[in-house]
């Protein structure tokens, strides 16, 4: 738009022609730029569909030749995202990596169990707390696949899950959660409980009790509460932070954090401290979405020196 004025101004010097004229050069020549934008966004949103509509027709037909036959009606959900990851801290290079999770639903074959593949170990993901709210690091490569077994005993949802590291050798890691959510007017608690195994770290335990208030319809706090025991190292990490949400239209929310980590070695102090603002935004529902977050960090190791910095995450969903 910008280029346009100017160019329009431009000739009304040059040429000396009505104002009048400018504005109408103006309008003609916005129309095939926003003509042009819908025909380029219309073919995104179209080839994103067909993409999508081939992985599910792909996972159907796997899931039913592993079970040989249609035991539910259940809509197939799978779906395939790629994040792209860029963070940039004070006196470091920028970072830049790709991780892909693959999550073919198989309806009938989830009947029995629950198949993932990812570049990632998402439930190790998922024990890194400020991970949720600011990822400061890329995500450590980790093909493999995951096998779920998910069942509710009364309220508490319980899964079980073995993953195969693709690596020679082959590694198996193993994740047994009990998870909860008691919802009240206004406000929710969700505890969880999860034992782990995994090669490099031995058994481990993580523990989560994090609670959740709707102020309003725009605005809500969450407290963030969250330990994890490592058994080969003796070494227990704990976060705790909480984060303002802000809703600022249907697709764009602000969220306001500020976290600690703690650990036990050699006695248990305070390891850092974070605040930082996350902008988040749907690009276009279910396909494209990003987050922005500035942040200002305060690390032991450097004598709690503030530390700038900054990441932005954009995702595509199949």
């Amino acid at each position: 738009m910008k280029i346009v004025c100017r160019k329009a101004l431009l000739w009304g010097l040059c040429l000396g022609i009505s104002l009048f004229q400018i504005h109408a050069l103006a309008q003609e020549e916005e129309e095939p730029e926003k003509e042009e934008s819908k025909t380029w966004e219309q073919t995104f949103i179209d080839s994103n569909i067909a993409i999508s509509k081939w992985f599910d027709s792909v996972a159907e037909g796997l899931d039913l030749f592993l079970v040989g036959r249609r035991v539910t009606n259940r809509v197939n959900e799978s779906s395939v995202r790629i994040e792209n990851l860029i963070v940039s801290q004070e006196g470091k290079a920028l970072n830049n990596s790709v991780s892909v999770g693959v999550n073919p639903r198989l309806p009938n074959l989830e009947e029995y169990w629950h198949l993932k593949f990812a570049t990632y170990d998402d439930r190790e993901d998922r024990r890194n707390t400020p991970s949720d709210y600011l990822r400061q690091t890329p995500r450590e490569k980790s093909y493999g696949a995951t096998v779920g077994v998910f069942k509710k005993l009364g309220n508490v949802r319980t899964s079980f899950e073995p993953r195969i590291e693709l690596k020679d050798p082959l590694s198996v890691s193993h994740s047994l959660s009990f998870e909860s959510v008691a919802r009240m007017k206004g406000y929710e608690i969700n505890p969880k409980l999860e034992f782990w195994a995994t090669p490099d770290k031995g058994v481990g335990t993580f523990q989560a009790l994090n609670f959740y208030f709707q102020l309003s319809k725009i605005w809500s706090i969450t407290l963030v509460n969250q330990g994890n025991y490592e058994e080969k190292s003796h070494l227990y990490s704990v976060s705790n932070g909480i984060s303002f949400g802000q809703i600022l239209t249907r697709k764009s929310a602000l969220s306001y954090n500020f976290f600690t980590g703690s650990n036990n070695q050699p006695n248990y102090h305070l390891e850092s401290y974070n605040f930082g603002v996350a902008y988040s935004q749907i690009l276009y529902r279910k396909i494209l979405d990003f987050q922005v977050t500035p942040n200002v960090d305060f690390q032991r190791t450097l004598d709690f020196k503030r530390v700038l910095g900054i990441t932005f995450a954009i995702n595509l969903n199949f």
